[in-house]
């Protein structure tokens, strides 16, 4: 390398082309972002279209599933016609209803590896005690298991619900932002390009994820009639050039697009 001469990050695409136009060509490798938004707006379609094209380029990925167990999720998009048996997913959401599913998972306790979507038996989950599941524990998960395969994306769905787990002490009024703060430090240091989706936050208090992440996508809807409008903006991005516009985007048969 020559002095003076720039050098090029290298960037790592989410998929949906026209928000890799508004990135400059996608995300800065190795780097934690946020995607937050509210109930509905698409966050969860996002992170997994992120995932499914670093299946597509041969890449190891991993889904840490909180908001919803992974067998729902694969129902929820199958009218996208898509295939996520090649996705590696740590479960750790113990809110599954005892009911009839196509496919169940262990709890993040019982759990010794990952699991992809096509290992996953068919047998009824029975719903996991809150107790056995902690931040540390999610963490401790994530170290051992990133020790053992080099992933190369990872999907935290969402950090909001992992704040349930989070330990809550009238002692130490800081305890459940610590343990928040050192999951976050842990996928910054990885370095994994990793999406972490979250609802907003109340904008009087800076929470870890917007102090830790390195840029964050916010996605909004609402309703003018009886028509749904979707709006995707870039709200930070640390260290790199990108479009700061409000942009439209629909959900269409094939994913996420952005006009």
């Amino acid at each position: 390398m020559t002095p003076g001469e720039a050098v090029t990050e290298h960037r790592v695409p989410t998929g949906i082309p026209g928000l890799d136009v508004m990135l400059g060509g996608g995300l800065v490798a190795g780097r934690p972002y946020l995607v937050t938004g509210g109930t509905g707006s698409g966050k969860t379609l996002l992170g997994l279209t992120f995932l499914l094209e670093g299946l597509k380029r041969g890449e190891e990925v991993l889904l840490v599933a909180v908001d919803e167990p992974p067998n729902e999720i694969v129902e929820n998009v199958l009218s996208f016609g898509w295939d996520l048996s090649a996705v590696k997913t740590l479960e750790a959401n113990p809110g599954t209803h005892a009911i009839k599913r196509n496919v169940a998972v262990q709890e993040i306790r019982t759990m010794t590896d990952l699991k992809s979507m096509r290992d996953l038996s068919t047998e009824t989950k029975k719903p996991a005690d809150l107790e056995d599941i902690s931040v540390q524990s999610i963490q401790l998960k994530l170290r051992q298991q990133m020790a053992d395969k080099p992933f190369r994306r990872v999907l935290v769905d969402s950090i909001t619900s992992v704040r349930r787990f989070a330990v809550k002490s009238s002692v130490d009024p800081q305890a459940e932002r610590t343990e928040i703060q050192s999951l976050l430090r842990f996928l910054s240091e990885a370095g994994v390009t990793t999406l972490i989706t979250a609802t907003p936050s109340d904008p009087a208090i800076l929470t870890p994820e917007e102090v830790l992440t390195r840029g964050e996508i916010l996605l909004t809807r609402k309703w003018i009639g009886d028509r749904s409008v979707r709006q995707l903006k870039i709200v930070r991005m640390r260290g790199c050039a990108h479009d700061p516009e409000r942009r439209p985007f629909v959900i269409s048969p094939q994913g996420i697009v952005v006009g």
